[in-house]
């Protein structure tokens, strides 16, 4: 009994330190072209991301963007940051989730006159921290609902499985399972300009279809954004459990 005590209070001193940091990188295609490396890690409590345009890309657009997603229990957001550095365009802001008030408080680090509060519901999440639940809803349902806060906009997103595939990847040849998203606005009002990335990831007019590995970790192994004249890819590069 002595060693188990003596055991528990080791993992209750060194536990944050023993979970496993999950990294996804990822190159974002446009026209057969990679234009944008990023860079996925989850440590247990947080989901951080790196995009950075590739050398080829940076000759028309920079781009060396962070975001990240602290978490709670089934990837609920509680603070969501963007740190952003673009061709003329700044932004430094932190989001704080009060889900009682059902309300969120943006402060902007750069310009304080972009600093608001606006209605959420109970179940909002920031699209990363939506991706990465959608990984687990993905092995227990077939399809349902996510809630989605897009730049101070409210969405609900549909998610449903459209089939399987087998893909060549960085990993090798992998069965994977094929989701739709589509998207509808809840929220009343405009969509912000914000940052390239995520600026056109939720649109009522372009559906999303991501690929995850049909196994445990539910990798995402590619997606495709459904945008004209031409479809944006995610592709995987590589993946790391360390």
């Amino acid at each position: 009994m002595n060693q188990f005590i003596k055991l528990l209070i080791l993992f209750i001193l060194f536990g944050k330190s023993l979970y496993a940091v999950e990294r996804i990188d990822l190159s974002i295609r446009y026209l057969g072209l990679p234009v944008v490396d990023v860079v996925m890690t989850d440590d247990g409590e947080k989901i951080q991301v790196t995009a950075k345009a590739t050398t080829i890309a940076s000759i028309a657009a920079r781009m060396d963007n962070q975001y990240i997603s602290y978490y709670s229990a089934d990837f609920l957001t509680d603070k969501y940051r963007k740190i952003i550095r673009q061709k003329d365009y700044r932004e430094d802001r932190i989001t704080l989730y009060d889900r009682d008030g059902l309300v969120a408080h943006r402060i902007s680090y750069i310009l304080p006159e972009e600093n608001r509060e606006y209605s959420i519901v109970k179940e909002s999440r920031d699209f990363y921290a939506a991706l990465f639940y959608l990984r687990k809803m993905i092995g227990i349902q077939a399809k349902g609902e996510i809630w989605l806060d897009a730049n101070a906009l409210i969405w609900k997103a549909k998610y449903e499985i459209i089939g399987t595939e087998e893909l060549n990847t960085e990993l090798g040849h992998m069965d994977a399972i094929k989701v739709k998203f589509t998207f509808k606005q809840i929220s009343k009002g405009e969509k912000e300009n914000s940052d390239m990335l995520t600026n056109n990831l939720v649109n009522e007019d372009r559906s999303l279809i991501f690929w995850f590995s049909n196994d445990d970790r539910k990798i995402p192994l590619k997606a495709k954004f459904l945008m004209k004249p031409f479809p944006v890819t995610w592709k995987l590069e590589n993946y790391i459990v360390e």
